[in-house]
């Protein structure tokens, strides 16, 4: 019964005491309380203010068959960061009564009742317990159990008490207790159960092998933090850890977990342990009274609380817990609550081990949405993370993507680049697909370049048509008809090859572009090299004693033609067999399209046969123009001199722009350079011929021009 006539919490007094009542001296009132009335009739003056709580018994007992001894704190003394007394001579500062704990004891005694009367749990036999208060202090805190155990505290292994019925002990809440507590009980074999928070320190079965904790470890607090922090979008966080050893166990685990997804931490603070304490859980014992003989069985003792959490003593079988998610109510200012909104249970599947009611989280006062906690904001799509140099992985900077790459989602690390077949949009967040492109006929640029050349092909043939129709008048004859017909006919071909290039390319037509430009362009510089040399030797032929007339009657200049060609053709032969042209793809001369072009293939092979055009070209024109000296009746030669003229700056030009354009501009830059040349060639040789068949024909007949060189022999004499 209560020693005390001031407070009873949930017993009424009486003046007997029968077995298994429970007597109250634990934290009982010795003297008067004035003041206590005072303050049960002001709930708003905390009772531990008063001074009928300095004076007090620290025991509780109920009397049974079996016995369970208890300790627990009520009050304490200021202690250092260390874990010692701040005051070294042992005074420290006196802390309030701690009505917390105080209910641990009620609880345990309700739960001790409950027990008894349950006559499925205990056959013919009681539990009792007796309860003491412990010291935080280091050395005082070994005096009650020194008492509990031999019923002096300065004799020990000593017991001067009867016989104690006594089989385990239970303490709690703060770890740090139960482990000194437990290098005492250790010596003597006694099982001791210690209800508080999961503590690192007295985990270790070597070190204190009878000492159980009810509490799971916690293994998955690392994980539903983070999940929690996830959940807000929370990457830059201070974190304030206990400073004890499950604080330092816990600080790298956390980290460890944040690192994974890319969280980061602004700072770390270490505070002292205050001892807060969780709900008491409380076993019945089903065996013999021999306390060597419990620890066995206590190891596989495994049960369901009446809140239906399994309980495991056992350290390597302990589940992971599930947690909790409270939020602190603080409306009307000073309230305090903690709120269950949420919990976290690693047993759900993954995604869904997180449940969090938000509607009920009460934020700071006047404050309605949920706090921002990052270092830098997020980058958008279109943008990648690049990092600030001497800091966390959190504060970064937002680079745009470069061209032809893409970020589609929120914080990218790296940008994408899009596939060869698709192009970055000007947001750069998503890949488009482009649109084929090449120098077709139906493009304005393609279509003009068609028209010129059947434009060009067309005036060919008619010029040709003019020539043979006019085959027998001295200005036909004078200038080779055989040659001018097959130089007329190659540039025919010279201009309908540049329609290769016009429209969508293939292997044939990549292979036709090429080898029919050489050759056809080779029979054409050919032509025009051995009219040139025709021209030499029929003017060297007319001066007595030569030897030029044999070769000029022979026809021998004519063997240039497919001399050149069979070398143009053997160079055009091995370009096919080394690395012959192929359709290809440019996906980056135009944005928003992939050209389609033909690949030269070997530009070696390419350059030497433009090289050896060039060469016959250079060779045309050198004759040419060391024969512009001859005779106005024999202008030939200054004709043939400037259509090469014409000819080798064209393509000494092609080279420069030819290698800076892209895309089909550089297929039309080819296609131009093709019909300039021929069109240079055809209006500088036929040009003044057809302009003497077609508006002077009076000067193209023989007796004209027997005339007009007796006139220049005449005046020669």
């Amino acid at each position: 019964m209560f020693s005390s006539p001031c407070f009873s919490p949930g017993y009424l007094a009486t003046d007997a005491e029968p077995q298994g009542s429970f007597t109250q001296d634990f934290w009982g009132l010795t003297r008067d309380c004035d003041d206590m009335s005072h303050s049960l009739l002001n709930p708003a003056r905390s009772l531990a203010d008063t001074s009928c709580f300095t004076a007090m018994r620290h025991q509780a007992h109920m009397d049974g068959d079996v016995m369970i001894g208890g300790f627990y704190p009520s009050f304490s003394y200021a202690m250092g960061m260390d874990g010692t007394n701040s005051d070294a001579s042992g005074q420290g500062e006196f802390k309030p009564f701690s009505f917390k704990n105080y209910q641990f004891v009620l609880a345990l005694a309700f739960a001790i009742e409950e027990i008894n009367k349950n006559p499925d749990l205990l056959h013919n036999f009681t539990l009792g317990f007796d309860v003491y208060d412990v010291y935080t202090r280091v050395w005082e805190a070994f005096k009650n159990p020194f008492i509990w155990l031999f019923g002096k505290y300065t004799i020990p292994n000593y017991s001067c008490g009867r016989d104690s019925k006594s089989i385990a002990v239970l303490t709690g809440p703060l770890g740090s207790m139960a482990a000194q507590i437990g290098t005492l009980l250790e010596l003597y074999r006694f099982p001791q159960f210690t209800f508080g928070p999961f503590e690192l320190a007295v985990s270790d079965h070597n070190k204190i092998p009878t000492l159980y904790q009810v509490a799971p470890k916690d293994t998955s607090i690392a994980p539903a933090m983070v999940s929690l922090l996830l959940h807000f979008s929370w990457n830059w966080v201070g974190l304030l850890i206990s400073q004890d050893d499950n604080g330092l166990w816990f600080l790298p685990k956390l980290k460890e977990e944040m690192t994974k997804y890319r969280l980061c931490v602004a700072f770390e603070l270490l505070v002292s342990n205050k001892g807060l304490s969780q709900m008491l859980q409380l076993m019945a014992v089903y065996n013999e009274i021999n306390k060597s003989s419990l620890h066995p069985f206590l190891k596989n003792i495994q049960f369901y609380s009446p809140a239906g959490d399994q309980v495991i003593l056992d350290e390597t079988r302990k589940l992971e817990p599930e947690y909790d998610i409270l939020n602190i109510w603080n409306f009307p200012d000073g309230l305090e609550l903690g709120v269950k909104v949420g919990m976290f249970s690693p047993y759900a599947l993954h995604g869904n081990q997180l449940s969090l009611s938000e509607a009920m989280i009460q934020w700071a006062i006047a404050t309605t949405e949920t706090p921002h906690s990052v270092c830098s904001k997020s980058c958008g799509p279109g943008f990648r993370k690049s990092p600030q140099e001497g800091k966390v992985a959190c504060c970064f900077y937002c680079t745009p993507c470069p061209q032809n790459e893409i970020a589609n989602e929120t914080d990218m690390e790296q940008c994408v680049r899009c596939a060869d077949h698709q192009y970055a949009n000007t947001q750069r967040d998503e890949c488009l697909l482009r649109a084929a492109s090449f120098l077709a006929f139906g493009d304005p640029l393609g279509m003009a370049l068609a028209c010129m050349a059947l434009c060009f092909s067309m005036l060919t043939a008619a010029v040709l048509g003019l020539f043979v129709k006019h085959q027998d008048t001295a200005i036909v004859k004078a200038n080779n008809r055989a040659l001018s017909y097959i130089l007329l006919i190659s540039l025919i071909f010279c201009f309908l090859c540049a329609l290769l290039f016009i429209g969508r390319p293939n292997t044939a037509t990549c292979i036709l572009q090429q080898i029919t430009f050489g050759v056809v362009f080779t029979v054409v510089v050919s032509t025009v090299l051995a009219k040139t040399v025709t021209v030499v030797l029929a003017f060297k032929a007319t001066c007595p004693g030569r030897r030029m007339r044999g070769l000029l009657v022979s026809g021998a200049p004519n063997l240039l033609i497919p001399i050149c060609t069979l070398i143009q053709v053997s160079l055009c032969g091995l370009w096919l067999g080394s690395s012959p042209p192929f359709v290809d793809t440019d996906a980056h001369s135009e944005h928003g399209h992939i050209i389609i072009l033909c690949n030269k293939g070997s530009l070696t092979a390419f350059y030497c046969v433009l090289g050896y055009l060039g060469s016959l070209a250079l060779a045309s024109f050198t004759v040419a123009f060391l024969a512009r000296n001859l005779p106005d009746t024999f202008n030939e030669a200054k004709f043939l001199t400037f259509s090469m003229l014409v000819f080798c700056s064209v393509w000494l030009t092609f080279l420069p722009v030819y290698h800076s354009a892209k895309g089909k501009v550089m297929v039309a830059v080819e296609v131009f350079s093709i019909l300039a040349s021929g069109a240079g060639l055809l209006g500088c040789i036929f040009a003044p011929k057809c302009y003497i068949i077609t508006f002077k024909p009076s000067s193209n007949y023989l007796c004209d021009f027997r005339d007009k060189r007796h006139s220049i022999a005449s005046s020669l004499a």
